[in-house]
């Protein structure tokens, strides 16, 4: 009996549902927005988009490196966060939100039978 092997990461989105534990964490996405107080001062804020709150997903580390600049020094770490469901309003503009932990959306992508969403992000510190 010969075995073969499924290349890296093409995983059948049907799967994903028997693996319980997969997406063992949830995820909402936020907008940035700018409103008034009632002073009329402009008011920057984060909110949740509509529908895009509590997805469950699945996050990991995928590298980081270290900035030296002449007066400071800090870490860019970044992470996929994988969301169970097609996401196409997502974009580099946004920011996920996982467990308390903001990250920034440097890229977003699907898989090519639109039912997840990978993030590429970095952690904002």
């Amino acid at each position: 009996m010969r075995c073969v092997m499924a290349k890296p990461g093409l995983v059948h989105p049907k799967m994903l549902d028997m693996l319980g534990d997969f997406f063992d964490s949830s995820c909402t996405i936020q907008e940035y927005t700018e409103t008034q107080d009632e002073w009329g001062e402009p008011i920057q804020t984060w909110v949740d988009k509509i529908g895009h709150v509590d997805i469950p997903c699945s996050i990991a580390p995928s590298g980081g490196q270290e900035v030296k600049k002449a007066d400071m020094t800090y870490v860019v770490s970044t992470h996929y966060i994988k969301l169970k469901g097609y996401y196409p309003e997502i974009t580099e503009v946004m920011r996920a939100v996982v467990a308390g932990r903001n990250y920034d959306i440097l890229l977003a992508g699907h898989d090519s039978r639109a039912k997840t969403t990978r993030l590429t992000v970095e952690v904002v510190r």
